[in-house]
């Protein structure tokens, strides 16, 4: 009786008490299980993966010397403080007029000779194998004239500059065996010139700055003339092929290698007021949403470490990779301007070049006075850069200088090696201009510890003694 009555009835209680205790457990477990991978879930969308920078995204070129004419001079510090102030404003011009014969707002350089660039031009094509047929077919207007006397004020100050390098002499002085023997490194030229010229004009304006280079003193047999690939690419591109070029993946250190880029245009012409006028760009009368013409010109020398000891360059400046994109609408269109894109590139600039955006001191454009650029402007600058001064750590040159092409990029891009090279501060350099291209780069001073900066300078030092 005490079997059937009690015991048996308790275990079976307990049994079941047990079972219920061993579910509930179970399920508990479950349910943490659940709730930690919908968390893991959460944080993966929330802060999403960043992508494995590729090595050749830290690579870098150093600024070894800059020259630039814009129709308010050629010293890039001066022109930057007058900037910063808001000292500048463009003129009406007394040559060009509208369709109406109204003076039209335009940048003019006045310290340029057409006439001796003409001169000197047609000596040179004249002493050419192939002249007859150059001639025949390669014909420049005023305006292409004016680009090239800029651009050979460019190639004749940066070509005395490579005089300065101290295997130079020794090359030159060499006998004809014996010149292999000389660390003289190969020049890559690169002319941006303007894309709305025949591909003939650009050959031909190519190889006679190259020549001028020579006359300066570089050899001839040491300049290699590199093609600007690509008629509308963006300027900032053709110098970023210059830096992946300028090694491969096996070589961690570029060299010996040098390179001259050098971008000029001039849109002073009367043929080009009207075709802008034609097409609703110009700025002129009561139309206040157009485009002021301008020209300028602007050269770079770029290198690796061990070729800016031999040109004894100082105030070393690293020119980062550049990130470039395409907008889907042009920024011309009625509407707010999305400025996301340009922040993004901006972005990633920072990113490749390992620089924290509170660090940056300029923002540099070359945009222009026009309400869609400078709210893109403006949305980048909050976006990335809150603690930059907008009205005086910001500036935008085709506003100040007109519109010159690929020198206006180069030029906001010189404007940012001066304020960098002066202060130490990186410079974040924004292209938003054009309608749909976007491009961004940053410019910065080399971070190098003491004790590897001093066994680099006995490295090369030693190795310029040796040569």
């Amino acid at each position: 009786m005490i079997l059937y009555l009690l015991v048996l009835p308790v275990g079976f209680l307990l049994a079941i008490w047990a079972i219920r205790k061993i579910r509930g457990s179970m399920a508990a477990a479950a349910a943490a299980a659940a709730t930690a991978a919908a968390q893991a879930q959460s944080a993966a969308i929330a802060s999403p993966a960043v992508p494995a920078q590729h090595p050749e995204r830290r690579w870098t070129l150093s600024v070894a010397a800059c020259a630039l004419r814009t129709p308010h001079g050629s010293d890039a510090g001066t022109l930057l403080e007058q900037m910063q102030a808001h000292e500048l404003r463009l003129e009406l011009d007394p040559e060009l007029t509208d369709s109406d014969g109204f003076p039209i707002l335009a940048g003019r350089v006045a310290q340029i000779d057409p006439q001796a660039a003409l001169d000197d031009f047609h000596a040179w094509r004249d002493r050419q194998p192939d002249h007859p047929e150059t001639a025949a077919t390669v014909v420049l207007d005023q305006e292409q004239y004016r680009t090239l006397a800029l651009a050979a004020d460019i190639a004749r100050e940066l070509g005395d500059r490579l005089t300065l390098h101290s295997a130079l002499a020794s090359y030159i002085d060499a006998p004809a065996h014996r010149k292999e023997e000389i660390p003289l490194p190969q020049l890559h030229l690169m002319p941006l010139l303007p894309g709305s010229w025949q591909a003939a004009q650009r050959l031909e304006a190519a190889q006679w700055l190259a020549g001028l280079v020579v006359q300066q003193g570089w050899p001839a047999e040491k300049i290699t003339v590199v093609p600007a690939v690509g008629e509308n690419a963006h300027p900032l591109l053709h110098l970023d092929r210059l830096i992946a070029t300028s090694r491969t993946a096996q070589t961690p250190q570029p060299g010996p290698y040098l390179a001259m880029a050098i971008a000029a245009e001039s849109n002073l012409g009367h043929g080009t007021v009207e075709h802008w006028q034609d097409q609703g760009r110009l700025l002129h009368g009561s139309r206040n949403v157009g485009q002021t013409p301008g020209e300028a010109a602007v050269g770079f020398i770029l290198a690796d470490a061990g070729q800016l000891v031999a040109l004894s360059a100082e105030d070393t400046v690293q020119l980062h990779r550049a990130s470039l994109g395409r907008r889907d609408k042009s920024a011309d269109l009625p509407g707010r301007v999305d400025g996301d894109l340009l922040s993004t590139l901006a972005e990633t600039a920072l990113r490749d070049a390992g620089i924290d955006a509170a660090r940056i001191g300029l923002l540099a454009t070359d945009g222009d006075h026009r309400g869609s650029r400078t709210e893109e402007t403006l949305k980048l600058g909050y976006a990335l850069l809150p603690e930059l001064d907008l009205g005086s750590q910001c500036i935008k040159v085709a506003a100040d200088c007109g519109w010159a092409g690929a020198a206006t990029v180069l030029t906001a891009l010189a404007l940012a090696h001066a304020k960098t090279a002066k202060d130490g501060q990186p410079s974040l350099v924004a292209s938003n201009d054009d309608a749909l291209e976007r491009a961004a780069v940053i410019l910065s001073k080399p971070v190098v510890e003491p004790e590897q900066s001093e066994q680099s300078t006995q490295a090369m030092a030693a190795a310029t003694a040796t040569a």
